[in-house]
């Protein structure tokens, strides 16, 4: 869209017209395509996928049948933003698939397009929140290369609770935190304060009703 031009395809994707863009916003530039997916570069990256269909009239046309969101912007102000360099880390907002369009494969391709746009800026770390509930997103994630992080540890329960999806916030409901990390190693950096904010917690314990089990 907007002249993007596909430049290369893999993993099995045809592309047609093209089947996965990114839409630039603020005057975001595209910069390359792989795998179907057109990525831009900005502190939110948005794709959608589209499917090709023949209507009545023998026309084709494009359907949108799934989209997929990153920002770093999560991160701001929580102790694991504080804790890792700034630029390394990817939080997915949300992954949609249209019901029709499912179990097709649209959701692992989005997050191919999520893997390409962590490739570009140097990304150690991926992570997102998954609803405890939705088994199939699970698995999915799982297959893609995610996994699970202990929420009883208070640095992964204060951001959670930052995004307010911790345990009985939204209407009872419960989210897994996942990650995925890119690189054969993650850089941490020491901060003293975020240090004894930890130990408080720790001493604290479940009674801050943010350390519950997975």
């Amino acid at each position: 869209i907007r002249g993007a031009k596909i430049t290369s395809v893999s993993s099995g994707v045809t592309v047609e017209s093209p089947s996965l863009t990114v839409t630039p916003i603020r005057g975001a530039k595209i910069t390359s395509v792989s795998s179907g997916v057109t990525v831009s570069q900005h502190d939110s990256d948005i794709a959608t996928i589209k499917r090709r269909r023949t209507n009545h009239k023998g026309r084709s046309q494009s359907t949108i049948i799934g989209s997929v969101e990153c920002s770093h912007q999560e991160f701001r102000g929580t102790m694991l933003g504080n804790s890792r360099p700034k630029g390394s880390l990817m939080y997915v907002t949300e992954v949609a698939v249209r019901t029709d369009a499912r179990r097709c494969g649209a959701g692992a391709t989005l997050m191919g397009g999520v893997d390409e746009v962590a490739a570009l800026r140097n990304i150690e770390t991926i992570y997102l929140h998954v609803d405890v509930e939705n088994r199939a997103a699970c698995a999915m994630y799982e297959k893609c290369g995610y996994r699970y992080l202990d929420k009883r540890e208070p640095i992964y329960a204060q951001f959670t609770a930052s995004l307010n999806l911790h345990d009985g916030a939204m209407h009872g409901r419960k989210h897994y935190l996942m990650y995925k990390n890119r690189t054969g190693k993650t850089t941490w950096l020491e901060d003293d304060d975020d240090e004894l904010f930890l130990e408080e917690m720790r001493t604290r314990g479940d009674s801050l009703g943010l350390l519950a089990k997975r």
